[in-house]
């Protein structure tokens, strides 16, 4: 019987462009906007195990001459959101729920008897059964 990978908790977002010459600029999981000027050919950046609330991806083409530039937002190597342009593109979008699909899964933490935290899981956060 083969082993089966477990299923990730978490949905790996991510961006995805093609230009010849061009600027990219992008918002990254901390909300900062991040510069990648120069680059030439297919540019991607993934971002596993982070947690978004806007994506947010521009490709402007370094010469006016310049072909198509496109911009895609990715999810678990899907393309969600994907615009193609001349010489700039914007892509955005908003992300209802991202992060974990999973219920949470902690340790009780309530103080003992003996003092110390409790040390039962509880699924979702919270007390256990004994510290409701």
């Amino acid at each position: 019987m083969a082993c089966k990978k477990a299923e990730s908790e978490y949905d790996t977002y991510g961006y995805e462009t093609e230009c010849d010459e061009c600027d990219i600029n992008y918002v990254d999981d901390l909300g900062a906007t991040v510069y990648v000027n120069g680059h030439k050919g297919t540019w991607k950046k993934d971002f596993p195990r982070s947690v978004f609330t806007e994506m947010k991806v521009t490709v402007t083409a370094r010469q006016s001459n310049s072909n198509t530039v496109s911009a895609h937002i990715i999810k678990d190597g899907k393309r969600l959101v994907s615009k193609s342009g001349n010489s700039s593109v914007t892509v955005r979008h908003i992300v209802k729920s991202s992060g974990s699909t999973k219920p949470v899964s902690s340790i009780c933490g309530a103080p003992t008897q003996k003092g110390g935290p409790c040390q039962r899981k509880v699924s979702g956060g919270g007390r256990c059964w004994q510290h409701k």
